[in-house]
């Protein structure tokens, strides 16, 4: 038998099908995510997985009783990797504690026991729901994202990672503050990797056809950008709202075919000669992932930024590369 279909019989509160998403690590940033599905109706069937079985379990109940408080019906439950199957999206959440090798401010740290943890679930997940759009939210993102394109065998379109999508929220915040304009009227894109070599694209950054790139208090802005997630983190130990946030929006166009776009970490091939390397780069996001990808104009100095993101990234992948050509020992 083939995968199930999306369902689309439930709830008329919303517009698009619904379908079974699966979030696999239920810390708190898949738990957090788990509420935001709930409340927002955007599953029929809601999977919880984690290695805390007893703790998984009263997640899912306590997320079942605010489903009964929502204005859609989703079932919630909690289970082992043989629950997801056959579902729309499973979403990756799962991520080493720093007693065995995570580290939460340095992203980059976590790389190596976090590809040891995809590494051991990752094929048995693509194995379970062959036609799943897989989105990665564990950091590294781009490292993982890449990982899992290469341990699944997922084509590109398929596999998602939230990327950049939180640093221009942040951005777009930070700017809607100081010009007193809201954000959903704002353009501006963070690209690249998300970490040390993100960068903004200045040259398009717009509000009403105002070109507010221009003004050097963007890039002070952007700066300061760089410093909320881990004032965020000092101040309360870990970061989950803003993050499960971004996820639930790319759950979302994926729920109602809307073809927004956002800037998410994806595989670039040919782009300003850059060759297999996730990063993030603006998306056009539906029902079957990544639709296509916009290649906008940079000028010589984003290039430069892009391209050194990417070189970045491309060693971390060089360095583990042992965990998807199967010999990680």
């Amino acid at each position: 038998m083939g995968q199930a279909k999306a369902d689309c019989t439930f709830a008329a509160s919303r517009k698009g099908c619904f379908m079974k998403v699966s979030i696999v690590g239920v810390g708190k940033v898949g738990v957090t995510l788990g509420y935001a599905v709930v409340t927002k109706s955007l599953a029929s069937e809601l999977v919880l997985v984690s290695r805390s079985a007893g703790r998984t379990r009263g997640e899912s109940l306590d997320l079942q009783h605010a489903a009964a408080l929502s204005p859609g019906r989703v079932a919630v439950r909690s289970g082992d990797l043989e629950a997801t199957k056959n579902s729309q999206v499973v979403v990756l959440a799962l991520a080493e504690s720093a007693e065995k090798g995570g580290n939460a401010l340095d992203r980059i740290a976590s790389a190596e026991p976090n590809a040891r943890l995809f590494q051991a679930v990752v094929p048995k997940l693509a194995e379970l729901s062959p036609e799943a759009i897989l989105l990665i939210v564990s950091n590294p993102v781009d490292v993982l994202t890449y990982a899992t394109l290469k341990l699944s065998g997922f084509p590109a379109n398929r596999v998602i990672g939230t990327g950049t999508l939180i640093d221009s929220a942040r951005f777009r915040s930070l700017l809607s503050a100081y010009y007193n304009i809201h954000s959903d009227d704002i353009r501006a894109y963070i690209l690249g990797e998300h970490g040390d070599s993100q960068f903004p694209v200045l040259s398009a950054v717009f509000a009403g056809g105002w070109h507010m790139g221009q003004d050097p208090v963007v890039k002070q802005l952007f700066e300061k950008t760089l410093n909320v997630a881990p004032e965020v983190f000092l101040s309360k130990g870990y970061t989950n709202f803003a993050v499960a946030s971004a996820a639930a929006m790319i759950l979302e166009a994926i729920q109602d075919n809307s073809h927004h776009t956002m800037p998410v970490s994806t595989l670039v091939q040919g782009y300003y000669g850059i060759e297999d390397v996730c990063l993030s780069l603006p998306a056009v996001i539906g029902r079957n992932g990544i639709t296509q990808t916009l290649k906008i104009a940079l000028n010589e100095e984003e290039q430069a930024q892009l391209l050194h993101s990417a070189r970045q990234l491309s060693a971390v992948n060089a360095r583990l590369a042992s965990f998807w050509q199967g010999d990680s020992r």
